[in-house]
């Protein structure tokens, strides 16, 4: 599943690489991020009008649109059970939604500028988000998944933090900065572990969920 910045999301067989169906039109909107329920039915999709919005998977169409954001929603991640979906925004905030009520179950002031990204632990009990600081400072911020309540800050990176991924079992958390490099954390301790250094512009993207990791960058200043 993919979105565009054209108003479409579209489904591709992986595979053969072939699209699946007709793209899905939000006309007017742009999708900046999407997610998978993990029953493979429902997709969520973060807007750049602050919305978050949940597709049908079999009719392609919006079942239900999510406002409080009121900025970019540049994240969007389900929980475990798929009952919960949390979105990062350029507004400074991560918040969770009830998938079945429809309401905000939790609201974090990360006190980021900006958000980029916000992903659950593995287990559930912890939040981190990323993104850029008011400070200049911190980049990383770690938050009980319950209350909301701040665990920890990470000092390390220079520069805005675009991805966050953890080891699948939840004892690292790895990071891609701005400042261009990778970095990762010890969740027992938060000390740094790890500085990965050698691209010349910002990784931007890495995957979750892994004991090994690869990530990609895009230029500085890029918009695709």
């Amino acid at each position: 599943m993919t979105c565009s910045d054209d108003g479409s999301l579209r489904v591709w067989n992986l595979k053969t690489g072939e699209q699946i169906g007709d793209a899905w039109w939000d006309r007017g909107n742009t999708g900046l991020t999407t997610a998978l329920a993990v029953d493979g039915k429902k997709v969520v999709c973060g807007c750049d009008n602050g919305a978050v919005k949940l597709w049908d998977i079999d009719t392609g169409k919006i079942i239900v649109k999510w406002t409080g954001h009121t900025s970019y929603v540049t994240s969007v991640c389900w929980n475990r059970d798929g009952g919960r979906v949390m979105s990062g925004s350029n507004d400074g905030t991560a918040r969770v939604w009830g998938v079945e009520s429809g309401k905000t179950v939790l609201t974090i002031e990360t006190e980021l500028s900006e958000v980029e990204a916000a992903i659950y632990s593995p287990d559930m009990t912890m939040i981190a988000t990323g993104g850029n600081s008011k400070d200049l400072k911190e980049f990383i911020k770690i938050w009980d998944a319950k209350t909301g309540k701040l665990i920890t800050n990470l000092k390390g990176h220079t520069h805005t933090v675009f991805c966050l991924a953890w080891t699948a079992d939840g004892s690292t958390l790895i990071s891609g900065s701005y400042d261009d490099s990778i970095r990762t954390w010890n969740t027992t301790t938060w000390q740094q572990i790890h500085v990965l250094t050698g691209h010349t512009n910002p990784a931007t993207s890495s995957c979750e969920g892994v004991d090994h990791f690869w990530y990609h960058v895009r230029p500085k200043w890029s918009l695709t």
